[in-house]
């Protein structure tokens, strides 16, 4: 689990699944030459079709890496891979080794054609390089640093919503309805997981707040009309003394508590959720290949996720009395502790 963007997460419960595959990217296409279309003379205003054309050079990438993530080395080494499997060049530079100025210079002394920045503080250093195009993940709060436009998008960091929904019908098949408190600027995603929960037979009740004292507030409002809450890692509205209290709350009033961050298991969340590192790389290097001749990087701001590693804590689950899955429960919904880790607690 790799959540470094938030504050108030720390060192992740587990790490993602050694030896996933890795779904095969498509091959890079062939650009064949396009004739401008010929002058005619017609009453009718013709329009000029939009070629889009994609990075026809090997890519030679410059990635620059957070001090703050968590497991930045493996996330890294994935993307170097598969970059390496395109037959082009990755190279890292870390903001913990050198200063953000010194790291631009050598950029643009190397002229590296791409960029990717894993984490906020990598993010916001890659912004300054005009032009270049710059593929970014492991950022949340991308929207309140003006991080996106033509020539810098990014990859989600929250781990596939679907599977998360999945996960969560699976433990709780009659869950109809989830709180969902979220900061602002948020609304892409949000609209994004209200048509999605409701593809699960799941309504979002969901309310935008600027600070953590409206979250808290929101917060007790909410629980008694939903079955559960999702908490997402926004340090603008959950500080670490709120988040003890939605804990705690939660916990007294029965309501369970979905979460991204695996340390919350410990704490008594029924469901955490967590990132695949090769999904990260992935949908990164995809986003590099797609990258068009001008630089500019075409669809969507922010890719989301296709995976997401889900952990229901079996304790939670006995004492909400609900039954454990067993015969139906997918690859990649596992229990925590482990059973052989719920033996030793037992001793």
């Amino acid at each position: 689990m790799t959540l470094g963007a938030c504050a108030i997460l720390e060192k992740p419960l587990e790490p993602s699944p050694p030896g996933a595959i890795i779904a095969p990217l498509p091959e890079e296409p062939k650009i064949s030459a396009v004739k401008p279309p010929e002058t005619t003379k017609t009453t009718k205003t013709t329009k000029t079709p939009v070629i889009k054309v994609d990075t026809f050079k090997p890519l030679d990438v410059a990635i620059i890496i957070s001090r703050d993530i968590e497991n930045h080395h493996v996330i890294y080494q994935k993307i170097e891979n598969l970059i390496s499997d395109k037959k082009g060049r990755a190279t890292p530079f870390y903001l913990y080794q050198k200063n953000t100025s010194d790291i631009i210079k050598q950029i643009k002394s190397a002229q590296h054609r791409q960029v990717v920045a894993i984490g906020l503080e990598a993010a916001k250093t890659a912004s300054s390089l005009s032009r270049t195009p710059v593929i970014f993940c492991q950022v949340y709060n991308y929207q309140d640093h003006d991080l996106v436009n033509e020539y810098i998008k990014g990859v989600s960091l929250v781990p596939s919503i679907d599977q998360q929904f999945l996960a969560w019908k699976t433990v709780f098949p009659q869950l109809k309805t989830v709180g969902f408190i979220s900061g602002s600027g948020k609304q892409p995603f949000i609209d994004n997981a209200l048509k999605t929960a409701a593809d699960h037979g799941i309504t979002l009740l969901n309310h935008t707040v600027t600070s953590d004292k409206e979250m808290w507030a929101e917060f007790r409002r909410l629980t008694p009309q939903v079955d559960a809450f999702w908490l997402l890692p926004d340090n603008r509205i959950l500080s670490k003394r709120t988040l003890r209290s939605i804990v705690s709350y939660s916990t007294k009033h029965t309501t369970p508590l979905f979460t991204i961050n695996g340390l919350l298991l410990q704490a008594g969340a029924v469901i955490s959720s967590s990132q695949v590192s090769d999904d990260i790389a992935q949908k990164v290097v995809m986003r590099l290949l797609s990258i068009n001749s001008d630089h500019t990087i075409p669809g969507r701001d922010v890719e989301a996720l296709d995976q997401a590693l889900s952990f229901f804590n079996t304790q939670t689950i006995k004492r909400l009395n609900l039954t454990i899955p067993t015969q139906t429960m997918p690859k990649n919904l596992k229990r925590w502790p482990p059973p052989r880790v719920s033996v030793t607690l037992a001793q």
